[in-house]
């Protein structure tokens, strides 16, 4: 069809100018795009998240990924306004939109959109759901595709390890996590540095999921450089620092080194 054909050669257009980091030539043709197919969708009344769609889909697999991008969000926008962000419609528009920034080797972008995508459906289907762990996949190559276009030592890298750790949830996955955060940590220790926030926050959550494992003598020795470290920073009385204080004390009290807890605690 016409239509097609002609919306087909703006996105070539489109993503030939991206390509060449010629930004406004490629925004004019892809607003060229948007304008053609929100004149039919505007026709197709409750079904015009479908008509973007469907026109993303012939742009993405063309490989023109700028110009499906925006049609991708025009469409997941639609059905977030009139049905909800949490209709599985929605998600999957979603998804769809986060497909494609990972096509374009935007993996965090992705990873963060296939993390919402992920937590809405585990809330609704449940964590075994074929959904669900479709998700979780397409999460783990997000971060597999950074992780091997970036290097593991990236900070980007790092960030998404701790958040797929984070994913992983239950009990059975917790070592598989843990490799993760402690990847996770090396990096963020020598990228970031020691007491920057991020490299904070895994210390926290590696001896979480040590805490979780019941190995409570190793989470101690986490929680401790966690809450010595954010005390330094953000100061005693920050949450931050409280979290990683009670995670100490809890930790000891596993132990059953109750007087080493008290005198953190300190006086009632």
């Amino acid at each position: 069809d016409l239509l097609q054909k002609k919306i087909i050669s703006l996105g070539k257009s489109s993503q030939v100018a991206f390509d060449k980091l010629e930004i406004l030539p490629a925004v004019e043709a892809s607003d060229q795009i948007l304008n053609m197919v929100k004149s039919v969708a505007d026709n197709n009344g409750h079904s015009s998240a479908g008509v973007y769609k469907s026109y993303a889909i012939i742009l993405h697999k063309a490989g023109f990924f700028f110009a499906a991008e925006r049609l991708f969000y025009s469409a997941y926008r639609i059905n977030a306004t009139q049905l909800g962000e949490h209709h599985p419609f929605t998600l999957s528009s979603l998804n769809n939109l986060a497909s494609n920034l990972n096509e374009q080797g935007r993996h965090v972008d992705a990873a963060a959109y296939y993390e919402e995508v992920l937590r809405f459906r585990t809330l609704a289907l449940g964590s075994r759901h074929a959904a669900t762990i479709d998700s979780l996949a397409n999460l783990g190559r997000a971060i597999h595709l950074s992780v091997e276009t970036r290097g593991r030592d990236h900070p980007d890298s790092a960030k998404l390890m701790v958040l797929f750790a984070d994913i992983l949830g239950n009990a059975e996955d917790a070592p598989e996590a843990e490799t993760y955060l402690r990847d996770a940590l090396k990096t963020l220790t020598a990228v970031r540095g020691p007491y920057h926030e991020d490299t904070m926050s895994c210390l926290q959550r590696l001896g979480t999921n040590l805490f979780e494992q019941e190995r409570f003598q190793e989470a101690e020795s986490y929680f401790y450089h966690a809450w010595s470290r954010r005390e330094s920073r953000l100061g005693k009385d920050n949450s931050a620092t409280n979290q990683s204080r009670e995670s100490l004390i809890a930790s000891l009290n596993r132990q059953g080194l109750h007087e080493e807890a008290k005198k953190i605690l300190g006086p009632e």
